[in-house]
C-alpha cells in the first residue's frame, strides 16, 4: 500500500483502502476475496507524520480441534510515525518508516503484511467451546455425540490406583 506525498499533505481522515493480498507473502494464511480493508488518517507529527487508523481482514481458517474451515474478522489498530528524525528511526522501533522531505509515496506494506501475521493467533478456534474430534472414531463432537468415550473406559491409571490402594 502506497501513500502519496499529496495524501499526506491533504492530512485524509478515515480514508477506505482496499488493499490486494496477492503481493503479500502471508505464509499461507487465507484471506477471503484476497482483499483488507484499511481505514486511515493522517496528522502532522514532529519531523513527519502521524498515520493511524485500522486494518480489517476476513480470514478462512481450519479449527484446530474440530478442523472445520471457519471465517473470522480481526481487526488491527495502526499507528505509524513518518519522520526523517535519525534518533527515532534509529530506536529500532517498528512504528516509526523514514521518510524524507523529496520522497514522493511511502510503502506500508511491510507494516500492513507484520499486522496480519501478529494477528494469527496460537490457537485458532471456531468457537471458543468447540468440542474438537472423537480421539477414537474421528466423528466432530460439535455435530454428532458418540459413545466411544463412555464405552471405553480409561484404563491408563489402574495400575497406579491398585498401588496407592497397596500403600493405604
Amino acid at each position: 500500500m502506497k501513500l502519496f506525498r499529496s495524501d499526506l499533505e491533504k492530512l485524509i481522515s478515515n480514508q477506505l483502502f482496499e488493499i490486494s493480498t496477492n503481493d503479500l507473502d502471508l505464509n499461507g494464511l487465507n484471506i477471503a476475496d484476497n482483499k483488507l480493508h484499511c481505514t486511515i488518517s493522517v496528522e502532522v507529527a514532529a519531523n513527519g507524520y502521524r498515520i493511524h487508523g485500522n486494518l480489517d481482514t476476513n480470514i478462512e481458517s481450519s479449527c484446530d480441534r474440530c478442523l472445520t474451515i471457519f471465517h473470522e474478522t480481526r481487526v488491527s489498530n495502526i499507528n505509524i510515525i513518518l519522520s526523517n528524525d535519525n534518533d527515532l528511526i534509529n530506536d529500532k522501533n517498528i512504528d516509526v518508516v523514514q521518510y524524507s522531505d523529496s520522497d514522493d509515496f511511502v510503502d506500508l506494506t511491510f507494516i500492513i503484511r507484520d499486522h496480519i501475521l501478529l494477528m494469527e493467533p496460537f490457537q485458532r478456534l471456531c468457537s471458543k467451546d468447540c468440542k474438537g474430534l472423537c480421539l477414537i472414531c474421528g466423528v466432530n463432537m460439535n455435530i454428532t455425540n458418540c459413545n466411544c468415550l463412555s464405552s471405553n473406559a480409561d484404563n491408563r491409571w489402574d495400575s497406579l490406583k491398585k498401588f496407592i490402594d497397596k500403600k493405604n
